[in-house]
């Protein structure tokens, strides 16, 4: 009787040959010799690859599944090693229960990029866990055998941890990974290219106990830091976590290195090389196929991209389509695509890869059950902690006024970093007139945004509250559930001694210029600090909004709002270095007849023009009625 084949397998060795080894890191003659033969002589040759449940599941695992993907369309059978015992000599301070707990943690996660990145059931692979066959006689006599071979030299060998470690322990893992490939008895192995010198070890003294069969091992790139580093489970800024929220994955990528200079150690291209493109490429062979058992899903492409893409990137209103990770690249570094619009496309393709895994987890209660086991809340990612806490303004001198302001159309709220700043930034990256006529800005990224605005300028200040501004008349975003980020306002100035505040950082972004928002975030803020306590308010009697004497916009939107004009401050602000961020002066020079010659000719200089309403204006001059009619239109 016939073999059944898997899906995608293929009687054409040539191509099972490719879908095995391209996008690897290194593939040695011997290895690709070998595969070569197993595929002559099998129709399913199995494969194995080990991990060991240590720190939580980061982006970093999506590297080999894209391989493991690759594999099952080849026809090779694919088994995943949970290495338990592994991952408890290594991380020693961890009980063996815990261990347990993570391995069923990495269990439920792996399933799930599995199901999502190959579009196949989890039935298609098959787990394993290493304590299963290392408790046995054999494997520990085997064990014995290689220590008494193993000098404390090569012990350490394999890897730097191994190398500085002061335990004994670690020195043993060579040994069991060793006989992991013994006692799963596969044709290949996949491993990392941090693996190379476990593999050097295994291949030196497996044959010393009697194991003669070599396996052929491949090894996939390595998926670099977002910091630059190493992408690490123990460097919550290096990796993004499997679970973490949308906006937090949108941050981390937009506050990621990303030097368009060269493509060398760059997180954003390898994103694109080693992830999203291969993922791209192998969706698009999986829809062509006729007869796929795959859940046909769409590469990261848009409806009107020409046949063959893998990837599309909008940049302003025009999109590029892009058949290979090679043209992205050369656009990329030849300056036709900026890094916030790269960072931007990469930001929605990882979302939509990790959506899914998201609801895998918040449909599974067993899967909530073991993480809250497995890593208990001392050890999560920080990058998950209550958004409560991260109130850019929790310093704000009337702590009462740190809450949501709001009506039918607009949301006021407390600006949080975690949640706004990389939607913000992601929105300004190609508006830079908006800082024109401000003191701050523009920001190359959102770790600028947060490092120069939010931790030197809005946390420090008492005086001082920031909100996001939030269009509900949108549809809930990932920035907020009530709709969409539509801009910044602030209180600024605050003295509940004098009863008096300021509105100002008014940034509304262009999409939503000349509509409802502006009108009703101010309106909201004036009805907070003019209205009486029994109304809900600060009963304040003045507030404020200065501006530049050029910024015509927002001296129109104060006349419209009826603020009262009370005059010009001349030569009110310095704009440092303006005449390079592309801020606007007030068109008086500074230097005149050679007599102002300790001035830097390129800071530039501001009359503010100030405006004011007043309670009397608010209560006795109708105001008040006003805003509330202006807010309505």
């Amino acid at each position: 009787m016939a073999e059944t084949k898997l899906p995608g397998s293929t009687d054409s060795q040539d191509h099972r040959l490719d879908l095995i080894l391209r996008g690897l890191e290194r593939v040695d003659t011997a290895d690709a010799e070998l595969i070569k033969d197993v595929l002559h002589e099998k129709v399913h040759p199995d494969i194995f690859w080990g991990v060991a449940p240590t720190g939580r599941p980061h982006i970093g695992y999506l590297v080999p599944f894209v391989k493991i993907a690759e594999l099952v369309e080849a026809g090779v059978e694919v088994k995943i090693l949970l290495a338990d015992l592994y991952a408890f000599l290594v991380n020693y301070r961890h009980s063996r229960s815990l261990v347990a707990s993570r391995r069923e943690y990495y269990r439920f996660a792996l399933t799930a990029v599995f199901e999502t990145i190959s579009g196949l059931p989890a039935s298609t692979i098959a787990f394993h866990q290493e304590t299963s066959f290392s408790v046995s006689p054999d494997f520990i006599n085997d064990v014995y055998e290689l220590l008494s071979y193993t000098s404390l030299g090569e012990a350490r060998s394999p890897n730097e941890e191994l190398a500085t470690t002061t335990m004994l322990s670690p020195l043993v893992v060579p040994i069991v990974q060793a006989l992991d490939e013994r006692y799963m008895d596969c044709d290949f192995q996949l491993g990392g290219l941090d693996q190379a010198g476990y593999y050097v070890y295994g291949d030196k003294y497996l044959p010393k106990i009697g194991h003669k069969k070599r396996h052929a091992h491949i090894m996939n790139k390595m998926l670099p830091g977002l910091t630059g580093t190493k992408m690490s489970a123990s460097n919550p800024k290096s990796k993004i976590d499997l679970l973490d929220p949308p906006e937090i994955v949108y941050q981390k990528i937009m506050e990621a290195h990303c030097d368009s200079s060269t493509a060398n150690d760059n997180p954003i291209l390898a994103l694109l090389k080693i992830i999203l493109v291969p993922i791209g490429r192998l969706r698009l062979e999986q829809s062509a196929r006729a007869g796929s058992n795959a859940k046909k899903t769409i590469p990261f492409v848009e409806p009107n991209a020409p046949e063959g893409c893998v990837f599309s990137i909008m940049s302003g209103r025009e999109s590029y389509h892009y058949k290979s990770y090679e043209a992205i690249e050369h656009d990329f570094l030849a300056g036709k695509l900026s890094s916030g619009t790269l960072k931007a496309a990469v930001a929605d393709a990882m979302n939509q890869i990790l959506a899914p895994i998201r609801k895998s987890y918040e449909d599974n209660s067993q899967w909530q059950d073991v993480l809250k086991i497995a890593y208990p809340e001392s050890e999560r990612d920080v990058s998950n902690a209550s958004p409560e806490t991260q109130n850019a303004s929790e310093n704000f001198c009337i702590p009462t006024v740190l809450r949501e302001v709001s009506n039918e159309r607009v949301k006021l709220i407390p600006f949080n970093p975690a949640l706004h700043t990389a939607e913000f930034i992601k929105r300004v990256q190609d508006s830079p007139e908006v800082w024109t006529h401000g003191p701050v800005g523009p920001f190359e990224s959102a770790e600028n945004f947060d490092t120069d605005f939010i931790d030197k300028i809005v946390r420090p200040k008492t005086d001082m509250l920031l909100y996001a501004v939030i269009d509900r008349c949108k549809p809930p975003t990932l920035a907020d559930k009530d709709g969409a980020l539509a801009g910044l306002i602030a209180y600024l100035g605050t003295s509940p001694a004098n009863l008096c505040t300021e509105i100002g950082f008014v940034v509304t972004l262009p999409q939503f210029q000349r509509t409802h928002v502006t009108s009703n975030a101010v309106g909201l803020l004036l009805k907070l600090a003019l209205d009486s306590p029994n109304e809900g308010g600060l009963g304040f009697r003045r507030v404020q909004w200065m501006t530049s004497s050029v910024n015509h916009p927002s001296i129109k939107t104060a006349e419209k709002m009826g603020f009262t004009k009370e005059g010009v401050i001349r030569w009110d602000r310095l704009y440092p270095g303006g005449a390079n961020t592309g801020k606007e002066s007030n068109g008086k020079p500074l230097d005149v007849d050679g007599k102002v010659g300790h001035m830097n000719g390129r800071d530039l200089g501001r009359d503010s023009v100030m405006f004011s309403m007043c309670w009397d204006d608010w209560y006795l001059s109708g105001m008040r009625e006003h805003v509330n009619e202006r807010m309505a239109r």
